[in-house]
C-alpha cells in the first residue's frame, strides 16, 4: 500500500482544517492570478479603447476554452478524492491518467477548429471594427491551448490529492512570468507586438507553468498520485466518473460565456461606444473581489469529495457550514472596503485620457455589485458541495437558473430605462435571486444526505 503524503492525510483529516489548508493556498494563487489579469488590461488599456473592447469581445471565448480545462479538471478532482476517501489509489492514478489524455486531445480539436473559423466567429459576436485586434490578441491563444490547458488539469489534479500549495505555486510562477513579459512584449521598448504581445506573454507564461507540472509529476515523482500511460486506453467507467461532473461543470463556464455574450449585446445597444468597454472591464474587478469566494468554493470539492469516499457525512456537514460562515464573514469587510475606494480601484483601468469618460461608470458598476456579493458565497460554496458529492447535473441546473434569468430581468431593465444603472440593477436582482435558489437547493440535499446517514440507509457512493 502507497504511504499517504502529509497533504493527503490533511484531506483525510479535520474538514475545518482541511478547508483552509485548500482553500488559503487556492485563494492566494487567485489573488495573484486576477492581479495578473488586471496588470494585463492596464497594459492593453495604454493601447486605447480599441485594445480593452477587443479583449472585452475575446474574453468570452477565452472562457469557454478554459471550461473544457476546468470542468475536467474538476470533474477528476472530484473522482480523485473520492477514490483517495476509499483508499483505492490504483483508481486514482488512472483517472489522473485519463484526465490528461482527454484534455489534451479535446483541446488540440477545438483550438485548430476554431482557428479556422476566428473571423466569422468574432462577426458573429458582433465585433465589427474590433474583428482584427480580436483576431491578433485571440490567435496566440489557439495556438498554445493544448500545453495551456493540459496545465489546468494537471493543477486541479494536484488540489484533489490535498497539493494546494504545489497547485499554487505553478500558478504563481506563471502570473509572475507574464506580468514581467507583458510590457517587453507589448509596446515598442520591446518587442513591440501591440495587443498580440500581452496573448502571447500569457500563453508563453502558463506554458512554462505547465512544464514544471509536467516536471513534478513525471520526473521529480514526489506526488502521491502517479500519472501513467503504460498502456493507456479510454476506460468507459473512469471516463463517466470524469465526465459525470466535468462536463456541467464545463457546460456551467460556457453558460457563463454566452450570457457574457448576450450581455455586451445588450450594454452595446445602451451605449454602443463604451458599453463593452466599461461592462467587461468592471467584471473583471468583480471577479477580483470574488476571490475568497472562488477559492472556498474549490475548497470543497476534494475536502468534501473525499468526506464522501470515507462515508463521513458529518464531516461534509460542518466543512460546508464552515466554508458558508467563514468566506461570509471575510467578504463582509472586503465589500466595506469597496464601497468606500471604488472610486479609486477604477483608476487603474481608466488613467488614460481616452479611458477617462468610463470612470463614474465603472465606479458605480462595482458598487451596487456588493449588494448581491455578499450572498454569492452560499451560491459558490452549494456549487461545490454538488459537485464534490458528484451531483453535476444539479450545479449545472443551478447555474443556468442564476445566468440565464439574468438576462430577461437586467435586459428588460436596460431596454426600458435605456441606462447602464438599470442594467446594473438587473444584474443585482437576477443575482439574489439565483443564489438564494441554489443555496435552499444546497440545504435539501444536505438534509437529505444526513438523513440517510442517521437511518443506516446504505448508498453507493457516486464515482
Amino acid at each position: 500500500m502507497d504511504k499517504k503524503t502529509k497533504d493527503v492525510e490533511t484531506l483525510l483529516g479535520n474538514p475545518k482544517k482541511a478547508m483552509m489548508a485548500m482553500a488559503i493556498p487556492v485563494i492566494i494563487a487567485m489573488v495573484v492570478q486576477n492581479a495578473n489579469n488586471l496588470i494585463d488590461t492596464v497594459w492593453v488599456a495604454g493601447l486605447g479603447t480599441n485594445a480593452l473592447a477587443a479583449v472585452g469581445f475575446a474574453f468570452p471565448l477565452f472562457f469557454i476554452i478554459i471550461s473544457i480545462g476546468n470542468g475536467i479538471g474538476v470533474g477528476s478532482s472530484s473522482a480523485i478524492a473520492r477514490f483517495i476517501g476509499m483508499d483505492d489509489k490504483r483508481s486514482a492514478d488512472r483517472t489522473a491518467g485519463q484526465a490528461v489524455i482527454l484534455t489534451f486531445v479535446l483541446s488540440l480539436i477545438m483550438g485548430v477548429t476554431m482557428l479556422i473559423f476566428i473571423r466569422p466567429m468574432f462577426e458573429a459576436m458582433g465585433a465589427g471594427i474590433y474583428v482584427d485586434d480580436c483576431i491578433a490578441y485571440f490567435t496566440p491563444v489557439l495556438l498554445t491551448l493544448p500545453i495551456t490547458i493540459t496545465g489546468v488539469v494537471m493543477a486541479n489534479i494536484l488540489r484533489s490529492e490535498g497539493a494546494s500549495k504545489r497547485s499554487m505555486y505553478s500558478q504563481i510562477m506563471a502570473a509572475v512570468l507574464n506580468i514581467i513579459l507583458d510590457p517587453l512584449f507589448i509596446y515598442d521598448y520591446g518587442l513591440g507586438l501591440g495587443l498580440a504581445g500581452a496573448a502571447w506573454a500569457t500563453t508563453l507564461s502558463m506554458s512554462i507553468s505547465t512544464l514544471l507540472l509536467v516536471y513534478w509529476y513525471f520526473v521529480e515523482k514526489r506526488t502521491y498520485l502517479r500519472i501513467d500511460f503504460n498502456g493507456f486506453r479510454l476506460d468507459r467507467e473512469l471516463d463517466r466518473a470524469i465526465f459525470r461532473v466535468g462536463l456541467p461543470a464545463s457546460m456551467e463556464m460556457i453558460v457563463i460565456s454566452v450570457v457574457s455574450m448576450i450581455a455586451n449585446i445588450i450594454v452595446t445597444d445602451v451605449d454602443p461606444l463604451n458599453g463593452v468597454a466599461i461592462y467587461s472591464s468592471t467584471w473583471k474587478i468583480i471577479q477580483v473581489v470574488m476571490i475568497p469566494i472562488m477559492g472556498m468554493g474549490s475548497a470543497v470539492v476534494p475536502v468534501c469529495a473525499a468526506a464522501y469516499g470515507l462515508r463521513r457525512y458529518d464531516n461534509i456537514k460542518e466543512g460546508y457550514k464552515f466554508a458558508i460562515f467563514s468566506i461570509t464573514a471575510i467578504m463582509a469587510v472586503v465589500l466595506a472596503v469597496v464601497l468606500f475606494a471604488a472610486d479609486y480601484i477604477v483608476t487603474m483601468f481608466t488613467y488614460t485620457e481616452g479611458t477617462a469618460v468610463l470612470r463614474d461608470d465603472m465606479a458605480y458598476g462595482l458598487r451596487i455589485s456588493c449588494i448581491f456579493i455578499i450572498l454569492v458565497p452560499w451560491g459558490f460554496v452549494t456549487a461545490g458541495l454538488f459537485q464534490s458529492l458528484g451531483m453535476g447535473m444539479k450545479s449545472l441546473i443551478s447555474t443556468m437558473v442564476r445566468n440565464f434569468i439574468m438576462i430577461p430581468i437586467a435586459g428588460y431593465m436596460a431596454v426600458t430605462f435605456g441606462t447602464l444603472e438599470a442594467f446594473w440593477g438587473g444584474v443585482v436582482i437576477s443575482e439574489i435571486l439565483g443564489t438564494v435558489f441554489i443555496g435552499l437547493w444546497g440545504l435539501m440535499v444536505l438534509r437529505s444526505l444526513l438523513r440517510e446517514r442517521k437511518g443506516d440507509v446504505p448508498s453507493k457512493v457516486v464515482l
